[in-house]
């Protein structure tokens, strides 16, 4: 893992040093959006052409985004002169590559898809635009931007480097999945806190003796109870707290996790990789996963009666739930002006109310991130139709919280989600003890 890593830093190192000397700068003014509102290009004074590099391969979202591309095309691009031109670069960590070495070639998109730790590795270099002065500005701003979910808002522009370097576009949260019938059957109620998760893990466990709950996203499952127990992850500048100051509270998290596996009423997902397909096989009756899994289990069990609930909280003072998805990001290699205010234009309108709402109830999966669009007649009509799982992930809006994406001298966000992954792995499917396995970690992210 620590040659991963230190391969990794120097690939960004030398990323960021043949940008800082391949630009003049006017050129680093332009390509990193730090423009005065005042200085600020507004306008296009011959037509320009957006490259957009993607990862949306489900033909039904690929659908969606073809017909919203035409209509950017159509109506804004064509009042201001901007063609957008759409390119699929594979998966999102295959377009994450492509994207890297375009930047060293200085040929990189203008616009892509991404995940916000890819976002705090391009921010190695000077070429992400900082679109808050666009956002910001009376003529040409988003005047509704408020109406994106806080935690969301928050999330793009809290990386080290001060801006806001990207927009949400596709958002998920984790939700907790059941068995209904089974429920009943069973006279179970739905568990809204751990202590009462625990108790009827234990209820499930005398009636099946078998495990009774999962968590797909085991790294996930780490960031989310220890910020319930009131404890720190990490944050934007690389500080690792709970493997210092908050010691205490990673602990509590992995002896819970231990304790409950050890007497045989949760697991992991194992071979399986995501519990969708032993959830559906009715193997296990209750685990917690991404809400746009609600669009894979029909396929795999037609006849099965399930439904969402939010996650169980430890305490409202201290509820979180995990947001994550695709952000939208510009990129300026060339320092042209213009092209950085049309790379802006377009994520204007991709992430816009008639746009989330297409996502939305087209059948992605994928939950709102604004609020007006939950207001929306559409989309409560949609929800009536047979998609209230999508509930369970709005409801918990307001405790949404993010993985804090940074890349800095010693390890990158992404180094430690795979640790923390493979601490928790050691803990719940090996027996390691929670201090070895700390230990481990702080071992292979460079803390000892």
């Amino acid at each position: 893992m620590k040659k991963i890593v230190s391969l990794f830093l120097a690939l960004t190192m030398a990323l960021s040093l043949a940008a800082c000397g391949s630009k003049t700068g006017e050129q680093a003014a332009a390509g990193s959006g730090t423009q005065k509102e005042d200085t600020l290009v507004k306008e296009i004074s011959s037509p320009v052409e957006i490259q957009f590099w993607h990862s949306v391969s489900n033909p039904v979202h690929a659908g969606i985004l073809e017909n919203l591309i035409k209509e950017v095309n159509d109506t804004v691009g064509q009042e201001k002169g901007i063609t957008v031109v759409p390119t699929f670069n594979g998966s999102s960590s295959e377009l994450y590559s492509n994207v890297i070495a375009a930047i060293k070639a200085g040929n990189a998109p203008d616009v892509t898809l991404a995940l916000r730790p890819y976002v705090a590795d391009y921010l190695q270099t000077d070429y992400v635009v900082d679109l808050a002065p666009y956002i910001s500005d009376p003529d040409v701003g988003i005047s509704d931007y408020n109406d994106i979910f806080e935690g969301l808002r928050n999330a793009n522009s809290n990386y080290e480097k001060e801006g806001t370097y990207s927009l949400p576009i596709h958002s998920y949260s984790e939700v907790l999945y059941y068995n209904v019938d089974f429920f009943e059957k069973n006279n179970l109620t739905v568990p809204t806190t751990w202590d009462e998760m625990v108790d009827t893990c234990s209820k499930i466990r005398e009636i099946t003796g078998a495990p009774a709950f999962g968590w797909d996203n085991l790294a996930g499952s780490f960031m989310t109870l220890v910020k319930q127990f009131g404890g720190r992850y990490t944050d934007q500048n690389g500080n690792i707290y709970f493997a210092n100051e908050d010691t205490d509270v990673a602990l509590k998290v992995l002896n819970l996790w231990k304790d409950n596996v050890d007497r045989g009423i949760w697991r992991t997902a194992g071979e399986d990789m995501f519990f969708s397909g032993p959830f559906a096989n009715e193997q296990i009756p209750m685990y917690i996963g991404d809400s746009v899994e609600a669009s894979y289990i029909p396929s795999k069990n037609p006849d099965l009666n399930w439904a969402t609930a939010p996650i169980p909280q430890v305490s409202s003072d201290t509820a979180a739930n995990l947001s994550a998805g695709h952000v939208i990001v510009a990129l300026n290699t060339t320092g042209n002006a213009e092209k950085a205010y049309a790379a802006y234009e377009f994520i204007k309108f991709v992430t816009s109310y008639e746009a989330n709402l297409a996502v939305v109830i087209g059948g992605t999966g994928y939950l709102p991130i604004r609020q007006s669009v939950v207001d929306s007649q559409e989309y409560q009509n949609y929800v009536a139709a047979g998609h209230d799982f999508l509930t369970a992930g709005v409801s918990q809006s307001s405790c949404y919280f993010y993985e804090p994406a940074f890349t800095n001298g010693v390890t990158t966000s992404s180094a430690v989600n795979s640790a923390v992954k493979t601490m928790m792995q050691e803990v719940a499917d090996n027996g390691v003890e929670p201090e070895t396995a700390l230990n481990n970690l702080k071992q292979t992210v460079g803390l000892n």
